[in-house]
């Protein structure tokens, strides 16, 4: 055969080879055949996860040990439905080093990216540049599921900077016996009232103790001080007492044989006074009020109409400004705070969760209700905070809030110092 006689038969094998080196001349993924950028237009099989890429997040609180150990199952639960995104949990049990470490951190730009912040931490940490917009995670249910009464005071300049996790206020809780001895039917509503009902009190027990102040609780002053007037804005502000609030710490000053010093979480110690009808009066947290007995709590008064700034004892968590996982970080933060979750929180600490469909029987929640938090908190928290009940944007607002601590923690340990302590807050001012 001449070699003409050869070239249709060498070209068809050339074509031939070309055809099958196709394939092999593009990436061996196979998941990038069929679309231009690499990526498959092949849908998974179902229950089979294709993971791009992991992503790592880290998140810091500031929670008693027993707290922690429950958001870390919260937290395992999460990551093994998302497995692709990996959280690392850091507790700082002590609130004032974690609010030190976490401006420091959040001024060099290397903050975490959730940080899980003191409701009155929030518009500060925003007002500083420290936080994103959390507008976002409100939609749909879980904005319809919010209580106005929290979210407000965790928004400034048109945005919302927080999502609330949990609330734990303080409240004035009265033995009703004694009211009743006093010759009231509700717990006095104003100072006045209540010395008349404290001078009665101690002419027919006079053991007893007209209120119980724990050493060092700047927040139980505060209730205490505005459960009798609560137009007074300068409290949360932090600025100088004004003449009533100091005629009514100079006559507990002349009162203090008759202030007991139990701390609030000494439950055993506020039963056997309450139950001896030896205490009148006792401002404590509400998952303090909780763990007492049942049947001590029946023979108690709430006051209901003078509740201070709900608010302001809970937490609520927040994304870092400097965060480059801002999705992940939404992700995370929404299913923490679901109402499962926030249900769980509430059996475990008594701390009253944030979301209001808690307040009543919820048949569609996957996990049964082991308590239900009273339905008139609900009313309490839905309702919007006046003007008073809120701090100004102040960016110090903590700080400032902590060396008035330590003020008071000075001067009301071991024996109450008040006029010393009233004449330290007038320095501050001169």
């Amino acid at each position: 055969m001449t070699p003409r006689k050869y070239v249709p038969f060498i070209i068809g094998a050339l074509l031939l080879a070309a055809l099958l080196l196709i394939p092999f001349s593009r990436d061996a993924n196979p998941t990038s055949v069929g679309k231009p950028d690499g990526k498959s237009n092949i849908q998974p099989a179902p229950g089979e996860l294709v993971i791009d890429q992991l992503t790592e997040i880290y998140v810091n609180v500031s929670l008693p040990n027993s707290q922690f150990l429950q958001l870390q199952d919260l937290n395992r639960n999460f990551m093994m439905k998302y497995p692709h995104i990996q959280v690392k949990l850091t507790n700082d049990p002590s609130n004032g080093h974690a609010y030190d470490e976490w401006v420091v951190q959040s001024e060099q730009g290397e903050a975490a990216d959730i940080m899980l912040l003191d409701n009155g931490w929030v518009r500060p940490f925003a007002v500083r540049g420290f936080l994103k917009p959390a507008d976002s995670m409100m939609t749909g249910d879980t904005l319809s599921d919010q209580m106005p009464g929290l979210l407000e005071p965790l928004k400034w300049n048109g945005y919302l900077w927080g999502v609330p996790r949990d609330v734990n206020p303080y409240v004035v809780v009265w033995s009703g016996s004694l009211l009743t001895e006093a010759g009231l039917k509700a717990p006095p509503n104003d100072f006045g009232a209540y010395q008349a009902a404290a001078a009665r009190i101690i002419e027919l027990h006079p053991e007893a103790s007209i209120v119980n102040w724990s050493a060092g609780d700047l927040m139980q002053q505060l209730i205490w001080l505005a459960a009798f007037d609560p137009n007074q804005s300068n409290l949360l502000n932090m600025q100088p007492l004004n003449e009533k609030q100091v005629a009514q710490l100079e006559w507990m000053q002349k009162m203090e044989t008759y202030i007991s010093r139990f701390e609030n979480s000494a439950v055993d110690q506020l039963t056997v006074s309450f139950q001896g009808n030896n205490l009148l009066a006792a401002i404590i947290p509400w998952d303090d009020y909780e763990n007492l007995s049942e049947g001590l709590r029946n023979k108690l008064v709430v006051d209901r109409e003078n509740i201070y700034s709900p608010w302001l004892n809970g937490h609520s968590y927040a994304i870092s400004a400097n965060s480059e996982a801002e999705e992940e970080a939404m992700l995370w933060i929404k299913e923490i705070t679901d109402v499962n979750n926030q249900q769980t929180t509430y059996d475990r600490s008594g701390q009253l969760p944030a979301r209001a469909s808690l307040y009543s029987f919820n048949s569609s929640l996957q996990t049964d209700q082991v308590q239900i938090p009273p339905a008139w908190w609900k009313k309490v928290l839905i309702a919007k905070r006046e003007g008073n009940e809120m701090p100004l944007p102040d960016p110090m607002w903590p700080e400032k809030w902590q060396h008035r601590e330590q003020m008071w923690k000075h001067f009301s340990e071991g024996t109450f110092q008040l006029t010393a302590y009233i004449e330290s807050l007038k320095a501050q001012v001169d």
